[in-house]
């Protein structure tokens, strides 16, 4: 219980304000138990305690080899928690909280009962690639994957290519749907197939088709449609494609994608959107946009920002980037919107410097310094179990600061351990 408590973060609430900003969810292990816990954390009002309130969590355990079962249900068992946990902050919880964790465990053993998909022992993460024809979805992927020589040549997909990658121990399965009206209306014809148990969505619009705008909302307005049929809301990322760097400034440009982007909210409150302006020729763009729909998949990246954020006050750096081995953003903190983009935007390039050096063998250690005008990056390798994940860290230039970080690190490592082995 203590560490889960850490990993609620170093949030200040000793003068009792904030209170309700402190509620997020997280799936983490019990390898003691050979379990995985889903655990929802929040705070309990209590005058008596310090700070006014008792940091406090309640869990749903399963056996380790059915943790898929938590991700895939996620979202229904949230909505108990979070009810039981409101109960339990404005009512008298030592008297009733008995009382309210017994209707919790009611309504789960019913909702279990009547589960329409079976408890699993693999998770399946379906993401979907889909948009109109010529509207750039192939040759996203490929630039993602950085398989460059193929970009050239490209012929439109027929009907729906599948291929499958791994990340951080589970299996991705991407969907490259065929945007030709034939294609879509099959697609849209078997939804049931298609469609149902998506896990991200990810929408193409070809900005420079001006002409074919209305088109493309109303495939993406049909495919909500079907979802909510399904009541299922996977996260939506939207890309406008084709904002190559030499057009990406221009005024007519920026005021069509905020029409675009205002259509699509109001048509979409329901779920969660995140909008991207796309180029094959601006690698950061692609991969800042497929980052943030892996991190939307994960239950743990608020849990995970908070540690950043406790290490980056901890050491006074301007900008932590947690990264994995193909520099997919798992988790980010930053002072500010430069330090932000700086550590975005070069982290992979360190991260082919330091496998550079690695390769040569001239790094002694996990770590790698490079010193500028008034800051310094470090960057560290971290074995995590069997997953090797990157750590950028952006400092004002002081060496005391690197000693610090030293000192931190094993606790850090610690810290994220879980939340990176339970990350997907």
């Amino acid at each position: 219980m203590k560490t889960i408590s850490l990993l609620m973060g170093e949030q200040i609430y000793q003068e009792g304000q904030v209170f309700d900003s402190i509620k997020y969810f997280g799936i983490l292990p019990f390898p003691d138990l050979c379990l995985t816990g889903l655990t929802y954390f929040f705070l309990i009002h209590d005058k008596e305690a310090r700070g006014q309130a008792k940091a406090s969590t309640i869990s749903i355990l399963v056996d380790e080899n059915h943790a898929a079962f938590l991700y895939e249900n996620m979202k229904d068992l949230s909505i108990y928690f979070s009810e039981t946990a409101d109960k339990i902050t404005h009512d008298n919880y030592l008297k009733d909280s008995k009382e309210f964790m017994v209707e919790l465990l009611e309504k789960v053993d019913k909702f279990v009962s009547n589960v329409n998909s079976p408890i699993s022992n693999a998770r399946k993460l379906k993401l979907l690639f889909t948009g109109l024809d010529a509207s750039g979805k192939t040759s996203y992927l490929r630039a993602i994957k950085q398989r460059y020589s193929e970009l050239t040549g490209i012929k439109p997909t027929k009907g729906i290519e599948r291929s499958q990658d791994q990340m951080l121990g589970q299996s991705l399965l991407e969907w490259d749907v065929g945007g030709q009206l034939k294609y879509r209306q099959n697609f849209l014809k078997q939804a049931d197939l298609y469609l149902f148990d998506t896990n991200l969505l990810n929408f193409l619009i070809d900005i420079r088709d001006e002409t074919r705008y209305v088109e493309a909302l109303e495939f993406l307005f049909q495919i909500l449609n079907i979802f909510r049929s399904f009541k299922q809301h996977p996260p939506i990322v939207v890309n406008f494609h084709k904002a190559d760097p030499d057009i990406k400034e221009d005024h007519e440009l920026t005021k069509k994608i905020e029409l675009l982007k205002n259509r699509i909210l109001e048509n979409s409150k329901d779920f969660r959107v995140k909008f991207f302006n796309t180029s094959i020729f601006n690698a950061y763009s692609l991969n800042k946009s497929f980052s943030e729909g892996i991190s939307l998949m994960s239950p743990n990246r608020e849990i995970l920002r908070e540690q950043l954020k406790w290490f980056a006050q901890e050491i006074n750096a301007q900008a932590l980037l947690l990264i994995n081995e193909n520099s997919v953003i798992l988790s980010d903190f930053s002072t500010n919107k430069v330090s932000s983009q700086v550590s975005e935007m070069s982290a992979p390039h360190f991260q082919n410097l330091f496998k550079t050096f690695s390769e040569f063998r001239l790094l002694k250690h996990n770590t790698a310094t490079w010193q500028m005008d008034n800051d310094i990056i470090t960057f560290y390798k971290l074995p995590l179990n069997n997953i090797d994940v990157y750590l950028l860290c952006l400092l004002r230039n002081q060496d005391t600061e690197i000693n610090n970080i030293n000192q931190l690190m094993p606790e850090f490592k610690n810290r994220i351990n879980s939340l990176i082995e339970t990350y997907l």
